[in-house]
């Protein structure tokens, strides 16, 4: 049975080789866009997939109530209280990565920029795999563990366990003892690790920063993650009440803070409301990519329809034939299924090299590495397989049907060619088809417009020739630095910050109203140093700015923008003690962070303990010159640091990288449409100039011109390509009216838009279909009579 329906089908698409040809291109395109975002996607939701008990790990996360926000933040001491006293908590530890953390390797200090401290528990919670036993591996101070990449590094041909090592912790050198080696730890893993040092060495920064004594007991300091594996069948909405009980404990009557469980299963792709939450994905783009995904199939899947509709009536005399010899129309309906899966199938290899070709492009276009991880081969196989499996199948259900349902009387008369429903169908699935097109087009050009509207928008300050020069942290020679710099040639004028401008972090908080003292408003806070106003170009519309001929300006004093004033409801505000300071003046409102959220209330102040950015105004068109200026600065005054900057363009561009990155993906996708719908459609036009090879000769015989005959195939087109962009407008208005609904400041929705989607998607439309129909009017009359 197999091999006759082999040989059919074998027979059926030699003698379409054309049209063959054409689907199997279209397919190809289709399967191959579709296995990268798959691999994408694939990658994405199996992270943290790797661990034993996954179920039953959750990270606790802070919720700040007046604030309205959520951190992954905790006090260290939350680990050891909810061990103490939560039963149903099998294990429990804190982590925090430890900042400028080496170890020495022949008489070099090496970077472990991904140093984790935290205690012996880890292993207990993350099944990571370990040379040796897992217990107590941290109980020690000076103990490390490391990763089996950074074990060869440091002990190569060698058992690193037991073994002394030289580390640099909090600037001093420490000896430490190789307790364990692990795995290296899966890509797709919320953990990330080269080495794992105790807990306690995370305390001397925070207590120098806060200038504290207690940060082990602290509970207002949440500077660490906290873990924890629950006993198996615990349900963790169990542990609410014994949280709320926790907290009147420690935090008193009316606790700021509400804590909760997050599972590990949620933090990458559910994390997005979640601040300082590490590394996460987006569901958002998961849900566009599915559907651009979806879409290209259906437009290969309709590709496979029209055409295999068209060319159907050179095989009603085969049914015919079959059905006066007694088969049975599951039999037919079968062979012909099998057709379209054996050609999808025929596809599988053809896709996926062009998926592998196309990877390393992707990857630019995604901003992240498609891993073809070995732990999910096995996935990659039968989602790709099924993939491929539904598409021969939805491609080849309804042509199977109708023609398996063919009456032997219908097709002897030879009623099924003419049938309009069968063109009807065709030109339908045409036109949707092109609907697609069109709204990928325009989406494109709305997304790109906001993209362009971003980068040029007026933000209130200087958003151009302003360099952003990393110090670090607690770098205490910073206005040394400062000074120095200000004299080079091309500086116009520097200043110190703690996070400039667009700002990245936040720093909020909570000040009540003039006018109603027991209503709060969440005031976002700037640190910034002398002349940080007039550097970036912030417009002082009352009072004046921080100077150093004030000398209670440095802890004492505050600018306030005008809706901190407002929202704030004070009035007089220039010279008004407010919130502990004295308010100095009034700052235009400026965008603090991106245009996807609204203009906040701003209070600015000054410090000198915590800068760690200096913002440069240049001379325009002189950085290549004051980079080796500053760079030789720079190693003079801190020869340990490196040299790290950002031209303040650069940063604006990469915080709307992503809007940038979907215009691109969207434009090549629609690309990709319109090639699979032009295949089609050449197709198409090509079977229906043969077919009507009659109706034109004997059209030329009474005297029809050439330009008629083309103007009537390309009328028919024209008509589809009006009718796909007018029904593409409300589809495509009501996507990226939700798309823009995440920006607070956006571009209208301009019809012009599309317009362009309507000119391109004419013109592909009517050159592809210009070729066969002037090659049809141009006929000999004779020869066309004949052919009948």
């Amino acid at each position: 049975m197999f091999k006759n329906y082999l040989k059919t089908t074998l027979r059926f698409l030699k003698q379409n080789r054309l049209f063959a040809g054409i689907n199997i291109l279209g397919l190809s395109l289709a399967l191959a866009a579709s296995f990268i975002i798959l691999l994408y996607i694939i990658n994405e939701i199996s992270y943290n997939r790797g661990y034993e008990n996954r179920k039953q790990i959750y990270r606790v996360v802070n919720n700040y109530l007046e604030f309205k926000n959520t951190m992954a933040g905790t006090p260290y001491v939350l680990a050891s209280a909810i061990k103490d006293e939560f039963p149903q908590v099998e294990y429990a530890t804190r982590a925090r990565f430890m900042r400028g953390f080496s170890l020495k390797l022949n008489d070099e200090f090496i970077p472990v920029y991904q140093t984790v401290a935290t205690d012996s528990e880890i292993f207990e919670i993350f099944s990571l795999s370990l040379s040796g036993s897992k217990d107590n591996l941290l109980d020690d101070r000076n103990s490390i563990v490391l990763s089996r990449k950074q074990a060869d590094k440091f002990f190569p041909d060698q058992d690193p366990v037991g073994q002394e090592i030289i580390g640099m912790a909090n600037g001093q050198e420490q000896l430490f003892i190789v307790k364990g080696v692990f795995d290296d730890i899966p890509i797709n893993s919320t953990l990330r690790a080269d080495c794992f040092i105790n807990s306690t060495w995370t305390l001397e920064p925070i207590n120098q920063a806060f200038r504290v004594t207690n940060a082990d007991v602290n509970w207002d300091l949440d500077f660490w993650n906290t873990w924890v594996m629950l006993k198996p069948d615990v349900d963790p909405a169990a542990l609410d009440q014994q949280f709320r009980d926790l907290e009147l404990k420690n935090m008193g009557e009316k606790p700021t803070k509400n804590y909760e469980l997050q599972s590990l299963s949620d933090i990458y792709l559910h994390s997005a409301e979640v601040m300082n939450s590490g590394i996460q994905g987006s569901m958002k783009n998961i849900r566009i990519f599915s559907a651009i995904a979806l879409l290209i199939i259906l437009v290969a899947a309709f590709n496979y329809i029209i055409l295999s509709t068209a060319v159907s009536s050179g095989r009603t005399k085969e049914i015919g034939i079959r059905k006066t010899n007694g088969a049975a129309v599951n039999s037919i309906r079968n062979q012909l299924l099998g057709e379209a899966l054996f050609l999808s199938l025929i596809v599988l290899p053809i896709a996926l090299g062009l998926a592998l070709l196309g990877k390393p492009y992707a990857e630019k276009l995604f901003e992240t590495k498609l891993y073809i991880l070995h732990s999910n081969i096995l996935v990659y196989i039968a989602i790709y397989l099924l993939l491929t499996v539904v598409i021969g199948l939805i491609s080849g259900l309804y042509v199977s049907s109708f023609l398996s349902r063919l009456n032997v009387i219908s097709i002897l008369k030879n009623e099924v060619t003419s049938g309009k429903r069968r063109s009807f169908l065709r030109y339908s699935l045409i036109v949707v088809q092109l609907v697609i097109f069109c709204s990928f087009i325009s989406g494109t050009l709305i997304i790109r417009s906001q993209y362009k509207f971003a980068l040029k928008k007026d933000l209130g300050y200087q958003n151009k020739n302003i360099l952003l020069f990393e110090l670090g942290r607690n770098f205490k020679e910073y206005s040394a630095f400062i000074n120095e710099i200000s004299t080079l040639p091309n500086v116009i004028q520097a200043a110190g910050t703690m996070h400039g401008l667009p700002m990245q972090g936040s720093m909020s908080m909570m000040i009540p109203r003039e006018d109603d003292p027991t209503e709060k408003v969440k005031v976002e806070g700037m640190a910034v140093d002398y002349n940080f106003t007039e550097t970036m170009g912030l417009n002082i519309i009352e009072g004046r700015s921080f100077s150093e001929e004030f000398g209670s300006d440095l802890n004492g004093s505050a600018i306030f923008n005008e809706t901190a004033i407002k929202d704030l409801g004070i009035t007089n505000p220039v010279g008004k003690q407010y919130a502990g300071k004295t308010i100095i003046g009034i700052v235009k409102d400026f965008n603090l962070h991106s245009i996807h959220s609204d203009i906040p209330p701003i209070m600015i102040t000054m410090t000198d303990k915590y800068i760690q950015q200096v913002a440069i105004n240049y001379v325009p068109g002189t950085l290549d010159n004051l980079l080796p200026m500053l760079e030789t600065k720079w190693k003079e005054m801190a020869p340990d640091r490196s040299f790290q900057y950002q031209p303040i363009e650069d940063l604006i561009e990469q915080i709307y990288a992503s809007e940038k990155n979907l215009s691109t993906i969207i434009s090549i996708f629609a690309l990709f449409s319109l090639i699979i719908a032009a295949f089609g459609l050449f197709g198409l036009t090509l079977f229906i100039a043969k077919t009507r090879t009659k109706e034109i000769g004997i059209k030329k015989v009474f005297g029809s011109a050439e330009k008629t005959i083309v103007y009537s195939f390309l009328k028919e087109n024209f008509i589809m390509v009006v009718i796909a962009s007018l029904l593409a407008v409300p589809v495509t208005y009501y996507f990226m009216n939700k798309w823009l609904s995440n920006f607070s400041y956006k571009v209208g929705i301009n019809f012009g838009f599309f317009v362009i989607a309507f000119i391109v998607a004419a013109i592909v439309v009517l050159l592809t279909v210009l070729f066969h129909s002037y090659k049809a009017s141009r006929i000999n009359p004779i020869e066309a009579l004949r052919y009948e």
